[in-house]
């Protein structure tokens, strides 16, 4: 598992680096490498705490008997699945590119994680005929570079991500934001073309019809996708887009009235609703067909201070295009609802982690999404589906959980013990002794083979390195 690799790497490293007798450290317990049957008992406990929402993780181990939860403490102690959750990781830094190489992935510290979900979601599944694209918000306000701010949106502030959902709401494809210098990378017309001509592959010559908002349709994106792809698109379309017609919409329109016009298999229209509706699409009939729709709206009346309330039947007559975009266009919204019903919201600084997280909350819905769809039983929810896989993560919990192996230690020679030589780095750094004494001593002086700074003068060099060496 990569998760698992990545993990004990990662721990390794840190180990290896600051030692344990560094201030990062000094309050946590000694690590031990971790395993398969390990990490599935840890995302059981963060599946299940989606479900049981507390001030606090530490309070999903409290022993008060007001809010004491038992399942926790049974499956993993509270130390070892924060020090797990602290040195969750999913890429090998070994392998990290110079930010300035063309050829360097901003996503590339959960890259390989990303790809085996995306890669695993088209695998299983066949999605339905209707299919819609649109960009949601991984809620996230700690540092990353392609954070975005969108002021309309219900979560302002995170990361983007580019999704194609089918109508039970099952994400079959999906694309972070990187930024615009990620977007130009086959100097195609707009970002918003890439991201969707690219994403379109994998629905390509299927029979697909594809609904997408006013910020990715265009006339030459609806062209290409049917000449080169055989996918059929509609969508809301800003009028100023180029090649699209600009005296579409006659000066004086009524509320009801419809303008449009037909060229190279593709309708252009116009509908007067409360404001001009722009309609782009290359599936529907160049004729003006429309559709009558009721709904129904509850009307009160306060008459000496009684309130009836009264069911109100209103119709409202539509074009056919405008009608089928309404039906077919909220599939994404539909199933970023449905995975952020249970989800495991902690704040932290790390965006691989909320990302990891999120990609969780996907995964398990799109699991429940098919598995749905192979079973006669239509009142099986989504909860009692994750009841039964959590169940089925964390295994018995009244059996002993076994240990996982201790982390190996480092071998100890001569060559490394007199290895440790002080140097001059002419910057100024926290001496490691020192911090451990809450001092807030800095030095020049540094061991090049720890790569931690130490004082000479206080005899920090000797102590740590004693330390060290009885520890290896």
């Amino acid at each position: 598992m990569v998760l698992v690799e990545e993990t004990n790497r990662y721990a390794l490293d840190i180990l290896n680096i600051h030692g344990e007798t560094s201030d990062k450290r000094k309050h946590a317990p000694a690590w031990k490498l971790t395993d398969n049957n390990e990490i599935l008992k840890f995302l059981g406990l963060v599946l299940l705490m989606g479900h049981i929402e507390k001030d606090s993780l530490q309070d999903y181990w409290t022993v008060n008997d007001l809010i004491e939860t038992p399942v926790f403490r049974k499956v993993m102690p509270r130390d070892r699945f924060l020090i797990i959750l602290k040195f969750l990781h999913f890429s090998d830094n070994s392998l990290k590119e110079c930010r300035d190489s063309p050829t360097y992935d901003r996503l590339w510290k959960i890259r390989k994680i990303f790809e085996c979900f995306n890669r695993a979601f088209k695998e299983v599944y066949d999605p339905t005929e209707n299919l819609s694209l649109d960009e949601v918000i991984i809620k996230f306000k700690g540092r990353v570079l392609f954070k975005q701010y969108i002021p309309k949106k219900r979560k302002q502030w995170g990361i983007k991500m580019y999704k194609i959902a089918d109508a039970t709401g099952y994400t079959y494809d999906m694309r972070v934001y990187l930024g615009k210098e990620k977007l130009k990378e086959n100097l195609s017309p707009s970002a918003s073309y890439n991201v969707v001509s690219t994403m379109a592959e994998c629905v390509k010559e299927k029979g697909h019809k594809l609904f997408m908002d006013n910020f990715f349709s265009s006339p030459k994106l609806f062209h290409d996708l049917l000449t080169e792809k055989k996918i059929n698109s509609c969508g809301t379309i800003r009028c100023n887009r180029k090649y699209f017609p600009k005296d579409l919409a006659p000066k004086k329109m009524k509320q009801g009235d419809v303008a449009a016009k037909f060229c190279n298999g593709m309708t252009a229209l116009c509908w007067k609703d409360k404001r001009h509706v722009y309609m782009l699409t290359n599936m529907h009939s160049p004729k003006n067909e429309f559709v009558v729709e009721e709904r129904k709206r509850c009307k009160r009346k306060f008459e000496d201070e009684v309130a009836e309330c009264g069911i109100k039947k209103l119709t409202t007559t539509k074009p056919k295009i405008v009608a089928d975009y309404n039906k077919h266009m909220g599939y994404v919204d539909l199933g970023d609802r449905m995975a952020s019903t249970y989800t495991f919201t902690r704040r932290t600084r790390k965006w691989t982690k909320k990302l990891f997280f999120s990609l969780i909350g996907i995964a398990v819905l799109n699991a429940f999404l098919m598995f749905k769809s192979n079973q006669t039983k239509s009142n099986f929810s989504l909860k009692e589906f994750r009841m039964n896989l959590i169940t089925s993560l964390i295994g018995n919990i009244n059996s002993k959980v076994a240990e996982p192996s201790v982390t190996p230690k480092l071998k100890s020679n001569d060559d490394t013990k007199f290895s440790h030589w002080p140097i001059d780095e002419k910057k100024r750094r926290r001496c490691a002794c020192c911090a451990r004494k809450d001092k807030q001593k800095r030095t020049t002086i540094i061991c090049k083979a720890c790569n931690v700074a130490l004082c000479i003068d206080q005899k920090c060099f000797e102590e740590y390195h004693t330390i060290y060496l009885k520890m290896i």
